[in-house]
């Protein structure tokens, strides 16, 4: 038991016991009076007698209850709680959040390092062994997984305690988005075994700010939502639960960058537009100057005044920014805003400006003109348009940009029009009605429940891919569903299911859609050559929109070397290096934001010579912490800052305060009946 309010009840049982105590021990002056007998009047007044003062206190019955009564008083004042631990369970799974927001420094020196103290506390509550020769070991069995964009198994199962310390001390925080789906899965075996008497307890310890889970079950574990950042206002709702009021005031302070891209004019392709969004999470309007750096030079600065979040819809407060400059070839544009708030991630973002190109595309089709006009549309430098049977015959090894003998053989983009290829290619691709064959990705045709025309549900506007797209009027017939690895990134909806989506592999990305297009409406509206401008555009830059390249964290970039180059490395916020394979070097996933360049620029082109790696994620910047998550059908609310659930108890003292004073009562009335 512990107790929120207890220096209040030290003050006032400082102040109200002394005082019982004296009631008893003064002496009160009466009036004498002359009468005929004391003998029924002994009795009644015999507790209205005291003694002088300092001379020994009488046993008293009324003293006693009154002491009782005050004591349970002060201890319903002191807010008892009662807590609940892991020690009804044999085993325990601790999930630490170690994602970008987890780096907030709303508390001191961070949430990560909160949230590690926090895991530190639960596994000294699984309670040690003292008999001898038990080397500090438990009774019940822990498990240690910290998740980011990808989750990992920091510790298997144990009752060694000084390892899980051991492991929670040495886990590392990351730039990475938060994917709890991850940790779920790792989590969801163990799970489904649990007994009823004895449940798997999972504490996931994070401060919520995580993807949307998808469709999976715990249903055997007791899941419980440690949260981690500054404390919102907790106010009673009920037996045993607790509803946190959203108090702006306690919102943490945060200014982002949360887009950056760059356009090159058609008709001028030396002119440049920078285009920043800066999104404000925090409760107050923020002025701040933003400045554009060319190459580590200052090139301009502008005042910007963001307004604050909307507290009832829950919106940030947005102002866009636009920089103009000329530039023939490519440079490292930076944006940076001198505003110090709890998150310095995303305080900055960069740029690779890349030279006018025109691109060179594949398109593999049995005879699709909307398609094959949509790309001629965008001024490709060369279209070429195979049959699949013909795709099949050709090296793939050859396919790419600048693997063939000459450095301008080759293509940049691959669009696979209702056809899957039976190898996966090294080339980024789109697909419309076809799949690349990789692993845990599997295009699964309709069923015949399944509605025949569908709707797009939703989709996400922000993205490269469906900027300036509008999916609403959209109607496939049939369009089945896609089932996607862990890794891959969700665009489209419908009543199926997923539609579209990206999946990367070993540096190589592929949008993938799982309709049709012939049998859609689409390619009669005009988002549709728009979303194939989007794609062939973002996939021929590797990944990149417009005239800018950069990448986020949790993606991995593939690079193209020079001849006879054995190693590329990077310096930057952590050393990358990797070995090239034909002409091409997969670089590690990366953890951190900022710029990575390469130790031996010969090594390596332009613009792959400097990496820029950015946040640019409205779910990390936004620094509120999660009132609950939502596990499968399950809804887990958030215990702020504690282990469990703290459940007040002093209701049951003043209740035993209310009873005391009625047994007080009438003991006392039937003394002074005569």
């Amino acid at each position: 038991m512990t107790f929120l309010s207890p220096l209040i009840a030290l003050i006032t049982a400082g102040i109200a016991l002394p005082l019982l105590v004296a009631l008893y021990f003064l002496k009160l002056r009466r009036k004498e009076l002359t009468i005929s007998s004391t003998l029924l009047w002994r009795k009644a007044i015999q507790d209205l007698q005291v003694n002088a003062p300092f001379q020994k206190l009488r046993k008293s019955l009324l003293l006693l209850l009154q002491l009782l009564l005050l004591a349970a008083l002060l201890f319903a004042i002191a807010r008892p709680t009662l807590r609940d631990t892991a020690k009804t369970g044999r085993r325990v799974v601790i999930l630490i959040d170690r994602s970008t927001s987890m780096n907030a420094t709303d508390i001191r020196p961070t949430r990560l390092d909160e949230a590690k103290r926090l895991a530190l506390r639960i596994v000294d509550e699984l309670g040690e062994d003292t008999r001898p020769g038990s080397g500090g070991r438990s009774s019940i069995g822990a498990m240690l997984v910290s998740f980011s964009q990808r989750a990992q198994v920091m510790q298997p199962f144990t009752n060694d305690l000084s390892l899980l310390r051991s492991s929670i001390r040495a886990i590392e925080g990351t730039d990475e988005p938060g994917r709890l789906e991850g940790a779920l899965r790792l989590v969801e075996p163990f799970a489904v075994g649990s007994a009823a008497d004895t449940p798997l307890v999972v504490y996931i310890v994070s401060d919520g700010r995580v993807e949307k889970l998808g469709d999976l079950s715990l249903r055997g574990a007791d899941v419980r939502f440690v949260r981690v950042g500054k404390q919102a206002v907790v106010t009673p709702a009920g037996a045993g639960t607790v509803a946190v009021a959203a108090d702006p005031e306690q919102w943490p302070d945060n200014l982002a960058i949360v887009s950056l891209a760059a356009r090159r004019d058609f008709k001028k392709p030396e002119q440049v537009q920078v285009f920043v969004r800066l999104a404000n999470f925090g409760a107050k309007r923020v002025s701040a100057a933003v400045t554009l750096r060319v190459d580590g030079q200052a090139y301009r600065t502008l005042a910007v005044d963001v307004p604050p979040i909307d507290a009832a819809r829950g919106e940030a407060g947005s102002q866009s920014v636009q920089f103009d400059l000329e530039l023939t070839g490519s440079a490292l544009v930076e944006v940076t805003h001198d505003h110090g708030d709890d998150l310095l991630a995303d305080n900055s973002a960069a740029l690779l400006i890349v030279p006018p190109q025109r691109l060179r595309v594949l398109l593999v089709t049995e005879g699709d003109a909307f398609i094959e006009q949509s790309i001629r549309a965008l001024g490709v430098r060369k279209l070429i348009a195979m049959t699949p049977k013909r795709y099949e015959d050709q090296d793939p090894r050859r396919l790419r940009r600048g693997t063939g003998g000459d450095g301008d053989e080759g293509f940049d983009a691959i669009v696979f029009d209702s056809y899957s290829p039976k190898e996966v290619p090294a080339i980024d691709s789109l697909y419309l009605g076809g799949a690349p064959p990789l692993e845990g990705l599997k295009l699964v045709p309709a069923r015949k429940d399944d509605t025949k025309a569908q709707l797009i549900l939703a989709w996400k506007r922000d993205h490269a891919l469906t900027r300036y797209v509008s999916l609403d009027d959209v109607v496939m017939s049939e369009p089945g569903r896609l089932v996607l690895p862990e890794t891959a990134e969700v665009l489209a909806t419908a009543q199926s299911g997923p539609v579209l989506a990206v999946v990367q592999s070993r540096g190589v990305h592929h949008v993938v859609g799982s309709f049709d297009v012939l049998k859609t409406n689409w390619p009669m509206q005009v988002s549709f050559p728009v979303f194939v401008s989007n794609a062939v555009t973002w996939l021929a830059l590797g990944g990149q929109s417009e005239a800018g390249v950069s990448f986020r964290p949790g993606e991995a970039a593939s690079v193209p070397t020079a001849v006879g180059v054995r190693e590329m490395r990077y310096r930057g916020p952590v050393p990358l290096r990797a070995e090239p394979v034909e002409g091409r070097a997969v670089l590690p996933v990366f953890q951190h934001v900022g710029v990575y360049t390469a130790e031996d620029a010969k090594s390596v082109s332009p613009p792959f010579d400097r990496l820029a790696v950015n946040l640019t994620d409205t779910t990390e910047s936004d620094l509120r912490p999660a009132e609950r998550l939502e596990v499968g059908t399950s809804v887990v609310n958030a215990q702020p800052g504690e282990l469990a659930v703290r459940r007040e108890v002093w209701p049951w003292f003043a209740w035993a305060a209310l009873a005391l004073l009625m047994i007080e009562w009438v003991v006392y009335t039937r003394r002074m009946h005569l």
